[in-house]
């Protein structure tokens, strides 16, 4: 899950990090009288979860209530870096002496927690790392250390690092380190922290990223997650699958996430365009295989599907049914090919011989079954 600016910085400010005081506006007015609430000024940032907006124009500074408006109305609504603009952070402008990059991250190649600092942070951060890697300070921090602050302080001067601040940097990083193993982030990226001229540091923008499987630990945030989700999502929980939506026209159902990525690429191989990817799990039954397809068929331009199982645990006689009835329920004459295999496959296979539109594959190689919707769909 990836935490919305505002409220990341609120969770952050509770470890004593400092952060401007701003608000989320939903419509230009708002975002002029947030700017008068904060001196007749203020930073207007579109709200998107994908880092790169101030380069894309989703940044504005403005020196007005009515810059801050024009601002607010010109960003609100319109398409930015693929996603919608629906609400707009009105912040305080910080003035900046120097501005550094930190981040957190949970890494796999190392099991090891990963406390990263930039001396160049801002937009320009990904250029940096690219063009000199020696720029980027790694300290590795095994999982569950409390990691003092003199530990930190002398990481920095063993880098090297010569900055009249350094006293407030150990102690910033120190407290994002363990915001971040409170939070159960896997990754909280600082860009840029900020030295402001009065010599306070300030986090002017951050990413905050939670592993969902943390989500019962944090109450807050499960909330923001839920209200998140869009209706089909919501549903997909509902049944106990994975479901994540994508932007093509075949529906494609599997049983294993492995299977479910592989499908995925024959399909683009093919030239067919995945409209999801939904993971039944192992607790196949008649009811869940229902949900899922009507799940998947309920957009109207979706032109077929595909459903790839494997029956050890899972019976497919259930997954059967489920087909069957959901094709009650589901409108116009789009195919859809299944490849079931295992348990009960035989009396899967009958039940299923019969029913319009359905076309069974009983060999195990998924690209049969990919060619035979590509056929049936060109």
């Amino acid at each position: 899950m990836i935490v919305p600016e505002n409220i990341a910085k609120q969770l952050l400010s509770r470890y004593g990090l400092s952060v401007p005081a701003g608000k989320i506006a939903q419509t230009p007015d708002e975002a002029a009288a947030i700017a008068q609430e904060l001196g007749d000024r203020g930073v207007v940032k579109a709200m998107i979860p994908i880092g790169g907006r101030g380069k894309a124009g989703g940044v504005k500074v403005c020196r007005s209530a009515d810059q801050v408006r024009s601002a607010a109305s010109g960003l609100l609504g319109q398409e930015l870096l693929g996603h919608q603009v629906g609400s707009v952070l009105v912040e305080e402008p910080v003035p900046i002496a120097r501005e550094l990059y930190a981040g957190v991250v949970a890494s796999t190649a190392t099991d090891r927690i990963e406390l990263i600092l930039s001396l160049s942070g801002g937009v320009e951060i990904e250029n940096t790392a690219t063009q000199d890697q020696s720029s980027l300070l790694h300290l590795a921090i095994q999982p569950g250390d409390l990691l003092p602050v003199h530990r930190v302080r002398q990481w920095l001067r063993q880098s090297g690092v010569d900055l009249n601040a350094l006293p407030d940097l150990a102690d910033t990083l120190v407290k994002l380190y363990r915001a971040a193993a409170d939070l159960d982030a896997i990754l909280l990226e600082i860009n840029p922290l900020v030295v402001s001229q009065d010599g306070r540091m300030f986090i002017l923008d951050c990413k905050l990223e939670i592993d969902d499987n943390g989500l019962s630990r944090q109450p807050e945030l499960a909330a923001v997650y839920m209200a998140s989700l869009s209706e089909r999502e919501l549903r997909a929980r509902q049944l106990g699958v994975s479901f994540v939506p994508l932007d093509g026209d075949i529906g494609v159902i599997t049983s294993g996430a492995g299977l479910g990525m592989a499908t995925l690429d024959l399909l683009k191989q093919s030239g067919l365009a995945p409209a999801d990817f939904l993971d039944t799990g192992g607790g196949i039954s008649e009811e869940l295989v229902k949900g899922a397809l009507e799940l998947v068929m309920e957009p109207p331009e979706v032109r077929g599907a595909i459903i790839n199982l494997y029956g050890g645990i899972n019976r497919m006689l259930e997954a059967a049914k489920g087909i069957r009835a959901a094709l009650q329920n589901i409108t116009g004459d789009r195919p859809v090919v299944v490849k079931i295999l295992g348990n009960q496959q035989e009396e899967a296979w009958a039940m299923l011989a019969s029913e319009p539109n359905v076309h069974v594959i009983r060999v195990v190689q998924t690209e049969t079954a990919v060619a035979k919707l590509a056929q049936l769909l060109n």
